[in-house]
């Protein structure tokens, strides 16, 4: 895919905007500071977003997706459903972990009640509907019927936010995710859940 001016412009903008939330939060990273990183004038970053808060959901959105890609990715290895949910969560988790900072951002901003609803809802909904899949293609398939088709969506979601408990606890306890004991969790919980 050719990406035209414009779309090239916004992302080098999304990109240094990136670095600069990881490095100094969005309460004391500026247009100016945006604008200097990408070599670019402040005018031109209205150009293309109306407010630092908009450049941020922009960054939001583009982590997102990275997210979702590098999962999927991993996930799309596996042939079970076991294994390709014990994968989604580990993978998922991992991922999340390496962007820690952007988490706290969410948290610590001076809009951070509203903003970690938002995004947290967003994040929440955006995964759900991959986990759904992975499910309902296990339910169709034989693997999965522990439950009717019509609370696929329920075990989905409550699965992702059990799991997304334990990252939230990596990251306000100290940044690291503990990767063996992820392993365990889910070796031990999610034959639990899916079986």
């Amino acid at each position: 895919m050719i990406l035209d001016k414009d779309e090239i412009a916004k992302n080098e903008i999304i990109s240094e905007a990136q670095k600069l939330f990881q490095q100094y939060g969005l309460k004391k990273t500026t247009m100016d500071e945006i604008a200097s990183a990408c070599g670019k004038a402040k005018s031109t970053l209205y150009y293309y977003f109306k407010s630092k808060e908009d450049v941020f959901d922009a960054v939001i959105n583009l982590e997102l997706i990275t997210l979702r890609q590098i999962v999927k990715n991993k996930v799309s290895l596996q042939k079970s459903m076991l294994d390709k949910i014990s994968t989604y969560i580990v993978e998922f988790h991992k991922e999340v972990i390496r962007r820690a900072n952007l988490y706290r951002i969410i948290k610590q901003n001076y809009f951070a009640e509203i903003a970690a609803k938002k995004y947290f809802s967003k994040m929440i909904e955006f995964e759900k509907s991959y986990i759904i899949r992975i499910i309902e293609d296990g339910y169709d398939l034989g693997e999965y019927n522990m439950v009717e088709r019509s609370d696929i969506e329920w075990v989905a979601e409550m699965t992702l936010v059990s799991f997304y408990g334990l990252v939230e606890y990596s990251i306000e306890k100290d940044g690291f995710l503990d990767e063996e004991k992820m392993l365990k969790a889910v070796k031990i919980l999610a034959p639990r859940i899916f079986c």
